[in-house]
């Protein structure tokens, strides 16, 4: 009886270690005590405020935002977003994103899906972790990024935007993080850096994309602290900012970070076509972007 029960301690043991295995090789669920791939200053922490680790179905995106329609988006895009089971679901401890084609008497129809976390979630400042893996298809335009929750500086670019991360399906060697800003739409200060993944990498594999955004000291002027943002790709930093982007006129004397001095909510969605992509689409078919876990913090004194 005893040899029995440890064998079924050992089998047990075994199947869990595989378990573990098979979801770090498949971009499953990150781990309960997850340690961030950015390091946090000196004397401080990075701690939990909120994550979706996409684990209970549908349950997940209960509150979770859904913008609708079509229209072009102020890009000349092609889809039309639904709040379709088709085109926005959980499955598998992942969030899928699919953009369906269907061809119509000639012509490609697209639906897609974007959520937004303006209902549940907002920060000003911090560290945001998104594990993801992104299609392959010319036209395709997934993208992570985040908007103000007010728009307290006027309509857009003057209250701001952060793109963590967008690319094109016809380019998956490549990511790119920017930052929009400026007094009219006419007038977009776009501050933005594409990196190159190493090694033969590809965004159809699964990579952490992160952004850190905090309050640091000016290296013009110690004694004051500005907005500083970094972009990261698998704990890489490839793309820093500590201002150059443009304060609006509305915000004031006060306000010398604005508009990047608020909160903002996270946005995910996968277009198509559009003046990003060259208008380019990717014809009839499913295409599938992939989030395992998205995680937000915020810095801490360290306990002594």
């Amino acid at each position: 009886m005893e040899n029995r029960w440890r064998r079924g301690l050992l089998k047990r043991g075994i199947v869990a270690i595989g378990a573990v295995a098979l979801a770090a090789l498949c971009g499953g669920a990150t781990p309960a005590h997850h340690v961030p791939d950015v390091a946090a200053p000196a004397g401080l922490h990075w701690k939990l405020t909120w994550s979706d680790p996409f684990n209970r179905g549908a349950a997940d995106l209960k509150g979770w935002h859904y913008d609708l329609g079509g229209g072009g988006w102020g890009n000349g895009e092609s889809e039309v977003y639904t709040h379709s089971r088709k085109n926005v679901f959980v499955s598998h401890g992942k969030l899928h994103i699919r953009v369906i084609g269907r061809k119509v008497h000639g012509k490609v129809h697209y639906t897609s899906g974007r959520i937004t976390t303006r209902n549940v979630f907002s920060q000003k400042y911090g560290l945001f972790e998104f594990r993801a893996r992104l299609p392959r298809g010319t036209g395709l335009w997934p993208a992570i990024w985040m908007m103000p929750e007010k728009s307290a500086y006027g309509s857009w670019p003057q209250s701001g935007e952060i793109d963590i991360m967008e690319s094109r399906g016809n380019g998956i060697h490549q990511v790119q993080g920017s930052l929009h800003s400026g007094n009219a739409a006419g007038q977009n200060n776009n501050q933005t850096k594409v990196y190159n993944l190493p090694h033969h990498q590809t965004t159809t594999q699964w990579h952490t994309y992160a952004l850190e955004w905090e309050p640091m000291p000016d290296p013009a002027n110690p004694a004051v602290r500005t907005v500083q943002i970094k972009w990261f790709v698998d704990g890489h930093l490839y793309e820093t900012h500590q201002g150059g982007w443009t304060v609006p006129s509305t915000a004031g004397a006060g306000h010398p970070n604005a508009p990047f001095d608020r909160r903002f909510y996270i946005i995910l969605n996968m277009a198509v076509g559009g003046n990003y992509v060259g208008g380019k689409t990717p014809g009839p078919g499913r295409y599938t972007m992939e989030v395992s876990d998205i995680r937000a913090y915020a810095l801490a004194r360290n306990r002594h």
